[in-house]
């Protein structure tokens, strides 16, 4: 592979990596930590995740806390320009920011559970943005725009 396979993903699935360790996502966390993927967040997506790591449903001590922010660190390379807003809308204001953010990164995935998100899915792969939940599909660690996703 010339170029590293970019991915922006959304809280929750971050949340299945870092938090639930959920076997879904196996082969992402892997891919992720053996370095064949290029995991892109912003400032605005990562305040996003240090909030929902503060409530109460996620947050067991500050140790833990810690030690998970350390690892989700490592995983991501930060968008510090100011992100343009893209011409796809969505329709929950909360998840528009995974929408511009894989918009400038594309050719990338945007992996995300969110129904809203997962509706934009024929239109962003227009501009090269592979939309997936991982839960139904594996990333192959060929680019998207390159192959299909291969179904697990």
């Amino acid at each position: 592979m010339s170029e590293k396979t970019r991915i922006i993903v959304d809280t929750n699935i971050l949340l299945d990596i870092i938090y639930f360790e959920d076997p879904h996502v196996k082969d992402l966390t892997k891919a992720i930590e053996s370095d064949h993927l290029e995991a892109w967040s912003c400032n605005l997506i990562w305040d996003e995740f240090l909030d929902v790591m503060r409530r109460p449903a996620f947050y067991k001590n500050e140790e833990i806390h810690q030690k998970m922010i350390e690892k989700a660190l490592k995983y991501f390379q930060f968008e510090t320009s100011k992100i343009p807003p893209s011409s796809y809308k969505c329709r929950d204001p909360d998840d528009q920011i995974f929408i511009d953010l894989a918009v400038i990164k594309a050719p990338c995935w945007l992996i995300s559970r969110d129904l809203e998100v997962l509706k934009l899915a024929k239109k962003l792969k227009l501009v090269n943005v592979e939309v997936t939940s991982n839960k139904k599909t594996k990333l192959s660690l060929i680019p998207p725009w390159e192959s299909i996703i291969q179904i697990a």
